[in-house]
């Protein structure tokens, strides 16, 4: 008999009549036994379960006429035996075996693991072995696979860029990718000359076509397959270029004795270092004189110096100057005295204008708002 289980077999006793006559002739109905064999059998077919990792599977089976045979629960892929009628041969503790009437048997699988998914056997040690397979599908939630996934990333601008993303688990997880701060994933489509937005992107792969400072930042690839919880591995990328400056005002008037403001905006990454001279010689510093302010977004920076009480000797040039390791650039403003009745406050055509991104105090002249004579003072 496989796997040690011993045969018996299971009788029934059967009343039946014989006819004989009594000492008078008459007919009489002599009972006598005799005996039947009656096999056990399974009654109903397997049902499969499944269990979500962590959590409490139970497999049944039914059988009729079991008499004094013995029921016995195995993993059916390596014939590992788990119990043997009402005992339990596994030694982790997992494993449970109970019954109803000696007719429905239950094999319950505590704390499930993902080893546990396969088929069990439940097996009556007939002479002619019966058995009925019930198979277990273990749900497992998703898990990043660290060593299959892109770390953080650092790449020159117009460089191609694969973001990475790997997970399992049961059912097999799907990656979403999405930027920090709700931020557009930006993607080259078509010829790759044109980037497009997108709120969101599946697929294990984000590949970025010909890097734009744009798309530095914070990447979230979030695997999931409806078995809490959601996992998510976070990655930065980093987009290097050199500095590139950008000046509002190149060309800047004010009376003497108001505080004039040169303003510079800058992007580049890695951080670039900045500063300010005067006519090429002199570094100006923070101080009484001259106020240094810088606000900073990310790649993107913007640089003020405010000169105070401005007089004759602060006429001249202005460059901002910015470099980083991969490069450096500068900006130049020009500041005159802006002298004559020349209205202040008001915005029209060859009139001084008040700035709306400066202090009321400051007191700026475009290019556009010189007049013909202003311009002749201004580069003269």
């Amino acid at each position: 008999m496989p796997n040690g289980f011993p045969a018996v077999a299971a009788a029934v006793i059967v009343l039946t009549a014989a006819r004989v006559s009594d000492a008078e002739g008459s007919n009489l109905l002599i009972p006598k036994t005799e005996t039947t064999r009656m096999d056990p059998k399974f009654n109903g077919t397997s049902q499969n379960v499944t269990a979500t990792v962590g959590r409490r599977a139970v497999l049944s089976c039914t059988i009729e006429n079991l008499g004094t045979h013995k029921i016995g629960w195995m993993k059916a892929e390596d014939q590992t035996i788990l119990s043997f009628h009402e005992r339990v041969v596994a030694s982790n503790g997992r494993f449970k075996v109970n019954h109803e009437n000696h007719r429905t048997w239950y094999l319950t699988i505590l704390d499930v693991q993902k080893t546990d998914k396969g088929c069990y056997m439940c097996q009556v040690n007939t002479i002619e072995m019966q058995k009925q397979i019930s198979c277990l599908d273990v749900l497992v939630p998703p898990d990043i696979i660290t060593d299959e996934s892109s770390p953080d990333l650092t790449l020159m601008e117009t460089e191609n860029a694969t973001l990475t993303c790997n997970a399992t688990g049961n059912p097999e997880p799907r990656i979403t990718w999405k930027r920090e701060n709700g931020q557009p994933l930006l993607m080259r489509t078509g010829t790759r000359d044109l980037i497009t937005k997108h709120n969101t992107f599946t697929g294990n792969d984000l590949k970025l076509w010909r890097l734009d400072r744009r798309q530095t930042g914070v990447y979230f690839c979030i695997a999931s397959n409806g078995i809490p919880p959601a996992v998510s591995k976070r990655i930065t990328l980093s987009v290097y270029f050199p500095p590139v400056i950008a000046v509002p005002n190149q060309l800047l008037g004010a009376p003497i004795g108001t505080d004039v403001t040169l303003e510079c905006h800058v992007e580049s990454y890695p951080k670039s270092i900045n500063y300010w001279v005067r006519n090429r010689t002199k570094m100006l510093m923070d101080g009484p004189k001259h106020v240094l302010r810088e606000t900073i977004s990310g790649y993107k920076a913007a640089y003020y110096i405010i000169i105070k009480m401005f007089d004759q000797t602060d006429v001249g040039t202005y460059n901002c100057i910015s470099t980083n390791s991969i490069g450096s650039s500068e900006g130049t403003l020009r500041v005159y005295e802006l002298q004559g009745d020349i209205p202040i406050g008001k915005s029209s055509k060859n009139k001084v204008a008040r700035s709306s991104a400066c202090p009321k105090h400051m007191h700026i002249v475009t290019v556009a708002a010189l007049t013909a004579a202003v311009w002749a003072r201004a580069i003269g």
